[in-house]
């Protein structure tokens, strides 16, 4: 465990510090986690954070980061944008050499512009929405992840080129910029080869909705059904979604965004088939790349229990990504490891080869691992890396 450090003692005091001292004659190197460890994102935040905390701990353990521990600190935003906006100022206050931010843009960047604009480095754990990043937040903040236009185009390319369909419906949840994000970019790849009429109609809600009647209603008055829906959500939204489409007796396969994935949600839907999705790993032991296994007994072997969302192994790079970045650049100085940071070019971490520019900090055609469920379980399908690779007017909806 790495050395702990306070923030000041009324900011301190809300923290939960979460690493253990170590007597250091030379002061550590400091990450504050502005996270989200309740509300409905904590589902997301917390699997990638404890992960982030595994490699922390065993780059203390072989010795520290240019010979100095990392020390860490959590504050629970809640799913507070102003909660998130307030926290990040006051660890930017205390003095991180990197702020890591939740895993949305729209309740990560609130403290990811303090960071941004003290010229501090910020990791979005792993926010999909390319707004985390130089056009949105600052050219100090990055992403652990993959573009939610790169998830909806790889959808749309696996389901026209391996599952043969030729038409689609999609169904937007419109909470947040994510889903917008997805489904913007499948229709954009799904129409490329299709033109137009392969999408034969659209519709949106909202994830707290209880009920979506209406639009089950407009999907059973097509007067041919689609080939599949695409569902760009997320939980617990985007279950009970699923859960009334198939209670309705829509039996049409499924298309999902990332963040659909895992199987701590299935019990909402017994029995459920024809569910895919881009992942980002396997926890399910059906992974093909054996570094995501020693990735996963790393981290049981640091929390007693497997992770419960692939989201996890984002954590896990993130670190890996910015330690590689300060031992090239040979200090924790935010502009010489942002310089080191954007020659990344499909550089090998844990997560998938990564690559980022003085204007790119999200990945675009990093492979994903295709998933679906049976069996009540996900399970890995293969390997499929994006060949459309979104341009910047996809990337920020530009016309749309």
């Amino acid at each position: 465990m790495g050395a702990k450090f306070t923030l000041g003692l009324a900011f301190a005091a809300g923290l939960g510090l979460l690493s253990a001292a170590g007597a250091r004659a030379e002061e550590p190197i400091r990450i504050g986690f502005a996270i989200a460890q309740s509300g409905w994102l904590s589902n997301y935040d917390l699997p990638p954070f404890r992960a982030a905390v595994t490699k922390i701990d065993e780059i203390n353990a072989a010795g520290g980061l240019l010979g100095r521990q990392i020390a860490y600190t959590a504050a629970d935003t809640k799913t507070d944008q102003e909660r998130s906006a307030s926290i990040g100022s006051e660890m930017v206050n205390g003095g991180v050499d990197l702020l890591v931010v939740s895993c949305d843009y729209d309740f990560g960047a609130p403290a990811a512009l303090a960071a941004n604009q003290a010229g501090i480095i910020t990791i979005s754990l792993c926010a999909a929405d390319p707004k985390m990043g130089v056009q949105g937040v600052g050219p100090y903040a990055f992403t652990a992840t993959s573009a939610a236009q790169a998830e909806g185009v790889a959808m749309a390319e696996y389901a026209r080129t391996k599952m043969g369909l030729k038409t689609a419906y999609v169904l937007e949840d419109s909470i947040i910029e994510y889903n917008k994000s997805a489904c913007a970019g499948f229709r954009s790849a799904f129409t490329a080869a299709g033109g137009a009429a392969a999408i034969l109609g659209s519709d949106t809600f909202r994830n707290e909705d209880p009920s979506i009647a209406a639009q089950i209603t407009r999907i059973k008055a097509l007067p041919a059904a689609p080939d599949a829906i695409y569902l760009c959500s997320v939980t617990p939204g985007g279950a009970s979604a699923v859960r009334q489409l198939r209670a309705a007796g829509i039996d049409t396969p499924i298309l999902a965004s990332t963040a659909m994935v895992d199987n701590y949600w299935l019990n909402a839907v017994p029995g459920l088939k024809d569910f895919y999705l881009p992942g980002l790993m396997s926890l399910y032991g059906d992974d093909p790349r054996p570094e995501m296994a020693t990735f996963l007994e790393a981290f049981r072997k640091r929390w007693n229990e497997p992770p419960v969302s692939s989201y996890a192994v984002l954590g896990y790079s993130m670190i890996e990504a910015w330690a590689r970045a300060v031992e090239k650049a040979g200090t924790v100085k935010a502009d010489p490891v942002l310089a080191v940071m954007n020659s990344f070019r499909d550089e090998p971490f844990t997560a998938g080869p990564t690559t980022f520019t003085d204007q790119m900090h999200i990945q675009l055609n990093r492979p994903w691992l295709i998933m679906k469920v049976e069996n009540d379980s996900f399970h890995a399908v293969e390997l499929f890396r994006n060949t459309i690779v979104p341009d910047m007017k996809l990337l920020f909806r530009v016309g749309q």
